[in-house]
């Protein structure tokens, strides 16, 4: 076939299919298992931009779904090596405590969450810290909130008091949000990190002491106490001694630090 007969057959084809068009009789080549195309829906979006106040909400609304991973995106301080995990437990109680799980000190072994909703780094901590709620309060320690603060580890080999500073004051933003978010009444600041806000000296003036503590004009009471950690110290203290004058002494110790937990708690019962 020439090349004029291949352009006539063209043209006939072409005619041919304007008449098919215009009468709806385009038949369309098919598999037996296929769908009609007939039948397929072709949804339309629009390509107008949401507007801010939309794309804000929608933000707002994703940040909530990965509250518990906002740390682990955080870009807020220089030096981080990861977020840590588990860093927030959300609780039912109006009362947000704030502990460090992670170390500070080249003394201190670096350490990681292994278990689901795990809060302190050992289970005697924890059960320390639940009998004393459990007679302050009476109900359970994971009705309380608790915060990693700051939120991520960092080299504690390296890093200077300066570091910590800088990076507690940043994390005030996580703070603020969840204190915002979940309606938190009042602030327990323990051992660690209270010690990195306010440093070791001052740290230890405000054991017991309520005081105002302003995260960027939000003004939330706060109170300072130890770590439960510092029981479960002067119980594994008394099992190794042989003395027993040095296991009195440890054990007077124990009580004294669990009257002094009692008497702190005790001053948020209006909080509840």
């Amino acid at each position: 076939m020439d090349q004029k007969s291949i352009l006539e057959r063209f043209s006939d084809i072409l005619t041919e299919a304007k008449f098919l068009i215009q009468n709806k009789s385009v038949s369309v080549y098919r598999f037996q298992e296929e769908q009609d195309p007939n039948d397929y829906g072709f949804p339309w979006k629009s390509k107008v931009p949401e507007s801010i106040e939309i794309q804000k909400k929608q933000q707002k609304e994703n940040q909530r779904k990965n509250k518990d991973l906002v740390n682990f995106s955080c870009t807020l301080c220089q030096g981080k090596l990861s977020g840590v995990r588990q860093f927030l437990h959300k609780g039912r109680k109006p009362i947000l405590v704030l502990h460090y799980s992670g170390a500070t000190s080249p003394k201190e072994k670096p350490f990681t969450k292994t278990k689901p909703n795990q809060i302190f780094k050992d289970k005697l901590t924890e059960n320390s810290w639940g009998e004393i709620v459990g007679k302050v309060f009476g109900f359970s320690f994971e009705e309380l909130f608790y915060q990693e603060y700051p939120a991520c580890t960092f080299s504690h080999t390296d890093s200077k008091d300066t570091d910590w500073q800088q990076r507690v004051e940043n994390c005030k933003f996580h703070v603020k949000d969840t204190v915002e978010e979940y309606g938190i009444k009042s602030i327990i600041i323990l051992g660690s990190s209270a010690k990195l806000l306010f440093g070791g000296e001052k740290a230890k003036d405000l054991l017991g002491k309520q005081i105002s503590w302003d995260l960027s004009g939000l003004s939330v009471p706060i109170l300072i106490t130890r770590s439960p950690e510092a029981l479960v110290f002067l119980g594994e203290k008394a099992k190794k001694t042989d003395s027993e004058s040095n296991l009195f002494q440890y054990g007077k110790e124990k009580q004294e630090l669990e009257e002094s937990f009692i008497s702190h708690l005790s001053t948020l019962k209006p909080y509840l």
